[in-house]
């Protein structure tokens, strides 16, 4: 070996001497919160009108999910509504948001900075190329850590990328801080294979206190492409005896449903297995979309009835007359074209055509049991602390359901449509697919039918016109919205009430 090809190596393996001191910071045990008060939207500061609760999932589907996320939040900011105590935009009445995989980029950017988003979030990070990066990782030197550090991940590495671009070193305590919206990033557990939801009360499973987490390690865990990416882990510290953890007192009763197909059932049969004993315990996290692709799964888990005692003050609850829930969904169509073609020579196509189909299928089941929800939350809540009837509490307050999904199906179907729907999933795409899905997002929020309705619910509301492009629904479409299951409207709660 010459000279020149020894003083190469050398200089390599000093390198990657010194860079082995990384390190990614572990979760903390639960003892008591560093800072603010527990990550949950039960306890942190709600600044949002109490006649609306309104929650936003964000889809997977890397940056092309991102900017069609941030282009329907840039219409939510020019609706403002007044319930009497002044204007405001829907954008600070949002009390929740879930983002999976490449939405939550947007969700957590958003429930960070709030309005401040606005004038960064389009050029610092969409037209940022985070591909560059991945190619950094694999093809520099200097950033070879992860080959002989235990300790350090390629995932690692992205989270300390998106921590300069995006989250400044904030973690979950500054968010509790801050206050709604309540934030839930969504990755998926390897060994459960289930969704894993970043917030306090699933880290109780865990014995673990988010409240030290850094915002950028969770959104890394969401976008952990399998292979790609290592996963991020984390330490369960509920087997420790040194930590001892309170059960959460729901998990014994509802593990004891007898119908083995009961959601509150399975919810707790999920909760215990991070809560049973063992010698050595953790948690490793993966791409969320491998476990639900729009976000909601996460949202659904976070909703669900896990205490006796009420979610909602009585104030709150008194005055609530409106639940809404939304699915931004950027999520790419099929690929229609491999019918144009005799046989597939393309493996990527393949694997391509194979993961979509099962997140999309998958997806549209997600949504029917979504809505499905949205009517049971209203109505469970419309019952609180009513007055009890022959067969149980009856309605004794008007709160109307709304279930939305927002897509590129909502704009007519064109040209540009078609092209954008066709936008790879990835980490970089170009400036002009940025600004057009930005633009296609905030079409899709005004266009929706769901959507314009709940908008026009609201008293003295205040919108930008139609978009020219929005589709036109047809007679069919009419029809099968009024077939489908109705929200709890004025009517039939006044009939309900005592």
């Amino acid at each position: 070996m010459k000279t020149w090809d020894w003083a190469v190596v050398g200089l390599l393996a000093c390198g990657l001497g010194a860079c082995a001191s990384l390190s990614a910071e572990p979760n903390r045990p639960l003892e008591t919160a560093i800072h603010g008060p527990a990550y949950r939207i039960t306890t942190i500061p709600d600044g949002t009108s109490k006649e609306l609760f309104v929650a936003l999932a964000f889809s997977g589907g890397g940056k092309r999910s991102s900017a069609f996320g941030y282009g329907v939040l840039t219409a939510l900011r020019e609706i403002t509504v007044d319930f009497g105590n002044g204007r405001r935009r829907l954008t600070d009445e949002i009390d929740v948001v879930t983002g999976v995989s490449g939405g939550s980029f947007t969700a957590s950017t958003f429930a960070l900075k709030r309005d401040a988003m606005f004038d960064t979030y389009k050029d610092e990070f969409l037209k940022y190329d985070l591909n560059g990066e991945i190619f950094g990782i694999y093809l520099m030197p200097w950033r070879w850590d992860w080959l002989v550090n235990p300790n350090w991940g390629t995932n690692d590495e992205m989270a300390r990328v998106y921590d300069e671009l995006l989250f400044k070193g904030a973690d979950y305590g500054d968010l509790a801080q801050l206050g709604r919206p309540f934030l839930g990033v969504q990755a998926t557990d390897f060994a459960n294979e289930e969704p894993f939801v970043f917030g306090q009360d699933t880290f109780d499973w865990i014995c673990s206190d988010i409240t030290t987490l850094p915002m950028a390690r969770a959104v890394a865990a969401s976008n952990g492409f399998p292979v790609l990416f290592t996963p991020i882990s984390l330490r369960n510290y509920a087997h420790d005896d040194e930590h001892a953890c309170k059960r959460p007192a729901w998990v014994d009763p509802y593990l004891a449903i007898p119908d083995e197909l009961s959601r509150r059932r399975q919810l707790a049969m999920l909760a215990s297995s991070y809560l049973d004993k063992r010698d050595e315990a953790y948690v490793h996290l993966l791409d969320g979309g491998v476990s639900d692709n729009l976000g909601l799964r996460g949202l659904m888990q976070m909703l669900a009835p896990t205490a006796e005692e009420a979610t909602l003050d009585a104030e709150s609850l008194n005055r609530l007359r409106h639940v809404v829930i939304v699915s931004v969904d950027g999520q790419a169509e099929p690929d229609r074209q491999m019918t144009d073609v005799p046989y597939l020579d393309s493996v990527f196509r393949v694997i391509g055509a194979v993961t979509s189909t099962a997140i999309d299928r998958y997806g549209f089941e997600t949504l029917i049991h979504a809505r499905e929800m949205t009517r049971r939350l209203a109505q469970g809540l419309a019952r609180r602390d009513c007055p009890r009837g022959e067969n149980g509490p009856t309605a004794c307050r008007m709160i109307d359901d709304h279930f939305v999904h927002l897509s590129l199906s909502d704009i007519a179907d064109d040209e540009g449509r078609s092209a954008l729907a066709a936008i790879p999933t990835g980490l970089t795409i170009s400036d002009e697919q940025v600004d057009a899905l930005i633009a296609a997002g905030y079409d899709a929020a005004l266009c929706d039918g769901d959507m314009r309705d709940f908008f026009k619910s609201l008293p003295n509301v205040q919108m930008p016109e139609m978009p020219k492009r929005c589709r036109t629904y047809r007679p069919w479409d009419v029809e099968a919205k009024a077939s489908a299951p109705n929200s709890m409207t004025a009517r039939e709660s006044r009939a309900d009430k005592p």
